[in-house]
């Protein structure tokens, strides 16, 4: 594609200077449109970080550096790196555009390795640290962290003729795998979330009243419920900009350079909704603490982590009231 790309010659071209001149309109015009989709991606992901700053302040004076604080943070640096080396990519006058895929790449295993590993935490912790829980799904979390430079390696990346602004190729097929095995993982983990809090709530055993606690959250104490549904907030929110992507990539009526737009806005909305939802569960947590002062042990366990434990914590305490 690099070497069809520009059909004007330079000394054609009355302003120079302007590097989408060089490529044919419909091209020049796909480019345009992924600039101003990473773009807003970037000011979106930055907004939501900066919201949630208050939040983050008091999770780190109230439990401090913990694993799951430490994979939360890098969640949220890969991230916010990978959506301003895109950015920049796009955007600005680069000497080497190869340089500047290693970097992107870079905070991309750190991004997604990080949001999948929040999550991983979580299904570990409300089953008691199952080894068969924690086999599994550490085996999916390995093969996500694998997988990811699938994202980046098969799409080679070029000057724009004449001009130091960069672009890259057709996204393949094949880097479709680290959107669906993401999209797996969170069928799965969310699947196996609700399974155990449905299971172990006070309702009746009958599939309707599952189906009714599951979509309401009645019968359900306040912990239980809040891990339920801020797992469905996330789970279909992110498994439908999954499904896109993916069919964005595979679809022959996509343009070539339109096909891998969607995957920063994947990356970026899994890792702010991996992100509340982890925000979520610890603010309920830390008012059931500030309600109760003798369970101090509630707050640490989550951070440990060990969500089981501090929901029959508060499971036990419910019922001697």
């Amino acid at each position: 594609m690099a070497s069809n790309i520009s059909t004007i010659p330079p000394d054609a071209i009355l302003n120079p200077y302007t590097p989408l001149v060089f490529l044919p309109p419909n091209i020049a015009y796909q480019l345009q449109v992924i600039c101003y989709i990473h773009v807003a991606t970037l000011a979106a992901f930055t907004w939501d970080w900066l919201m949630a700053i208050p939040e983050e302040y008091r999770i780190i004076r109230q439990v401090g550096l913990s694993r799951p604080n430490v994979a939360y943070f890098l969640s949220r640096f890969g991230t916010f790196g990978t959506c301003l080396s895109t950015t920049i990519f796009k955007i600005a006058l680069i000497d080497d555009c190869k340089a500047i895929k290693y970097v992107e790449g870079a905070f991309l295993e750190i991004g997604v390795t990080a949001t999948s590993l929040l999550f991983f935490f979580r299904v570990k912790a409300v089953y008691n640290n199952s080894r068969i829980i924690t086999a599994f799904f550490g085996l999916l979390w390995l093969a996500i962290t694998g997988l990811n430079i699938l994202i980046l390696s098969g799409m080679s990346k070029h000057h724009i003729p004449h001009t130091r602004r960069c672009f890259e190729s057709t996204a393949p097929k094949y880097s479709t795998a680290p959107f669906i095995l993401a999209a797996l993982n969170d069928t799965l983990v969310f699947l196996a979330i609700s399974y155990h809090i449905l299971s172990s709530a006070m309702v009746s055993s009958t599939w309707s009243a599952r189906v009714k606690s599951f979509v309401t959250g009645n019968g359900l104490l306040h912990l239980s419920k809040a891990l339920l549904q801020s797992g469905q907030v996330y789970y279909f929110v992110t498994i439908g900009m999954a499904i896109a992507t993916t069919a964005f990539i595979l679809s022959p009526g996509v343009p070539g350079v339109l096909k891998p737009v969607l995957g920063s806005v994947y990356i970026a909305l899994s890792s702010a909704m991996a992100c509340r939802v982890y925000r979520v569960i610890l603010g309920v947590l830390t008012d059931f603490q500030d309600s109760h002062p003798t369970t101090n042990t509630i707050l640490s366990s989550i951070v440990q982590p060990t969500i089981l434990s501090a929901t029959k914590a508060y499971s036990t305490i419910s019922n001697r009231r």
